[in-house]
C-alpha cells in the first residue's frame, strides 16, 4: 500500500477516576476498493481509511454519519458558521458561505455599513441620514418625502386655519386670513364688532353686531335701511298737536310749542319754573313769573342779575370809624378796630390804656406811659431802653470816660462815681484829687529815708543798713566777706 496517506489521529478520553488520557491513532487513506474488499462501501461523500489493520468508512468535512451513509450538515442551522451578524449564511453540500446582507459591504465573516448619503447624497432630494443598513431621506417643513423627492404638503387639506378663515397653501407652507368681519391671526378668528368701530350706519339708526357682520337699524322717529335713516315729520300728521300750541318737528320726534316760558303737558300749557335751573348768577335771587322770570343781584352786588360783581364798600364813602380797618368780603364788608383800639369798628373805636394791665409790660426801672393807639415804656434816668418794655443800666465809664484827671469811673445801679486813685486825696468834696504825702505816716523803718512820689512814695535804707526800706538792718563792716581788711 505505498503511496497512500498516513493519517495521526488523537483520541482524548476523560477516564472515570479523573483526569486526561490520551491515545494516539494512526488511520491511512485506503481506497474505496480497500474498504469494498473488507466488506463496506462507502457511501459518496466518505474516504476509506485504514486503522491499523482494519478498513472504515468515515463522513468527509461538511458531512455526517457512519460513513456507508452520509448527511450533509448544515452549519446556518447548527451555528457552526463563521458569519457576520450583519450577513447571511447559505447553506451548500458540504460547506457554506456568507453573504453581506443588503446595506453592508465585505467577505461575510465581517460586514460594515455602507453610508449611502456619501455618494449623490443617497439619491435624496433634501436631507440624508445614514442608518444602519440603511438611510432616509428627510424634508424641510412643508414637505413629506414620497421615498426618494420631496412634495409639497397641502396644509389646507387637513383644515388647520379657523372656522372662519380661508387657507392658500403656499410652496412648504400656508397662509391663513380672516373672513371679513373676524379678527385674528388665522388659526384664531374672533368676531370682529363693527358697532365700536368703523360702520356704516347712520347717525340716526343703531348698530347691531352679529357673527362676522352687522346690522343698522334706524331710531325710532327715523325712516330708512339703516345705513340711511330720514326724520319722519310728526307735524305733517294732522291734528297731532292742540290748535292753542305750534308742532314743532325735531330730529327723530316732535313737540307743541305753547311759546316761551310754557310746556305742554297733558293737552294743556303749563308755566315753566324757570328758578328751578337756576338761570341767575350765584349772587343773585330768581323770581318767577308767568311765562318768564327775573333775576335780581343780591345785596352788595351789582350787575343785571345774570352777572353780578362784588361791590368793594371800602372804596366807597366812609364806611368805618376812623380808627378802623375797613375789610372787603363778597356781598359786604367788615370793620375791625386797629391794634390799641377796642369798639365795634364802624361808629366807635376807643384808645385802650394798655398800662392799665400789669404796668403795660414794662419791666426793670421802667414807667409806662399811654399814648392814643398805643404805649411806651420809659426808662428812668441812668438806664436805657434794651428792648420794647426792659431797662438796663447806662455804664456810663464806657466808652467815654466823664471823671477827672488822677479819678477813677466807677459804674453803679443808674448812675456812677469817681473816687481818687491810690496815692491821691480829694481835700473837699468840690476840690480835684492831689496827690498824698505817704511820708507824712513813715511807712518806712526807722534807718530809713521815705521819699513821696507822685502817688505813690520810696523807702531807701540809710548808710550803714540794708534792706526794702520798710525792713533796714545793719550791715557789720568789720565782716571779711565785707571786703573790710583789719
Amino acid at each position: 500500500m505505498s503511496g497512500q496517506c498516513r493519517v495521526r489521529w488523537a483520541i482524548v478520553a476523560s477516564p472515570r477516576g479523573g483526569g486526561i488520557t490520551t491515545e494516539v491513532e494512526e488511520k491511512e487513506v485506503a481506497t474505496l476498493k480497500d474498504c469494498e474488499a473488507a466488506g463496506s462501501k462507502c457511501h459518496a461523500q466518505a474516504d476509506c481509511l485504514q486503522v491499523r489493520n482494519n478498513f472504515t468508512c468515515e463522513c468527509r468535512m461538511g458531512y455526517q454519519g457512519n460513513g456507508l451513509l452520509c448527511n450533509d450538515i448544515d452549519e446556518c442551522l447548527s451555528g457552526l458558521h463563521r458569519c457576520h451578524s450583519k450577513a447571511r449564511c447559505n447553506n451548500n453540500l458540504g460547506s457554506y458561505s456568507c453573504v453581506c446582507i443588503n446595506g453592508y459591504v465585505g467577505d461575510g465573516t465581517n460586514c460594515q455599513d455602507i453610508n449611502e448619503c456619501q455618494k449623490d447624497n443617497g439619491g435624496c432630494h433634501a436631507g440624508c441620514q445614514n442608518l444602519p443598513g440603511s438611510y432616509r431621506c428627510s424634508c424641510q417643513s412643508g414637505f413629506q418625502s414620497n421615498g426618494k423627492s420631496c412634495v409639497d404638503i397641502d396644509e389646507c387639506a387637513s383644515n388647520t386655519c379657523s372656522l372662519y378663515a380661508d387657507c392658500v397653501n403656499t410652496l412648504g407652507s400656508y397662509r391663513c386670513t380672516c373672513n371679513s368681519g373676524f379678527d385674528g391671526n388665522g388659526l384664531t378668528c374672533a368676531d370682529l364688532n363693527e358697532c365700536n368701530g368703523i360702520n356704516e350706519c347712520d347717525p340716526s339708526a343703531t348698530c347691531i353686531n352679529r357673527l362676522g357682520s352687522y346690522e343698522c337699524s334706524c331710531l325710532g322717529g327715523f325712516l330708512g335701511d339703516g345705513r340711511l335713516c330720514e326724520d319722519i315729520d310728526e307735524c305733517a300728521t294732522p291734528n297731532i298737536c292742540p290748535s292753542i300750541t305750534n308742532c314743532v318737528n325735531t330730529g327723530g320726534s316732535y313737540y307743541c310749542n305753547c311759546g316761551r316760558g310754557y310746556t305742554f303737558n297733558n293737552s294743556k300749557c303749563n308755566d315753566n319754573d324757570e328758578c328751578l335751573e337756576d338761570p341767575c348768577s350765584p349772587y343773585a335771587n330768581c323770581t318767577n313769573s308767568p311765562g318768564s322770570y327775573s333775576c335780581q343781584c343780591a345785596a352788595g352786588y351789582r350787575g343785571d342779575g345774570f352777572t353780578c360783581v362784588d361791590v368793594d364798600e371800602c372804596s366807597l364813602a366812609k364806611q368805618c370809624h376812623s380808627n378802623a380797618l375797613c375789610r372787603n368780603v363778597p356781598g359786604s364788608y367788615n370793620c375791625t378796630c386797629q391794634v390799641g383800639y377796642s369798639g365795634e369798628g364802624v361808629i366807635q373805636c376807643i384808645d385802650i390804656n394798655e398800662c392799665l394791665l400789669d404796668n403795660g409790660g414794662c419791666r426793670n426801672k421802667a414807667s409806662c406811659v399811654n399814648n392814643q393807639g398805643s404805649f411806651y415804656c420809659l426808662c428812668q434816668p441812668g438806664y436805657i431802653l434794651v428792648n420794647r418794655t426792659l431797662c438796663q443800666d447806662i455804664n456810663e465809664c464806657e466808652p467815654n470816660n466823664p471823671c477827672g484827671v488822677n479819678e477813677k469811673c466807677k459804674n453803679i445801679d443808674g448812675s456812677y462815681k469817681c473816687p481818687c486813685q491810690v496815692g491821691y486825696y480829694r481835700p473837699a468834696s468840690n476840690m480835684d484829687c492831689v496827690d498824698m504825702d505817704e511820708c507824712k505816716d513813715n511807712s518806712c523803718h526807722v534807718n530809713a529815708t521815705c521819699l513821696n512820689t507822685i502817688g505813690s512814695f520810696t523807702c531807701t535804707c540809710k548808710r550803714g543798713f540794708a534792706g526794702n526800706g520798710t525792713q533796714c538792718e545793719d550791715i557789720n563792716e568789720c565782716s571779711v566777706e565785707a571786703g573790710f581788711q583789719r
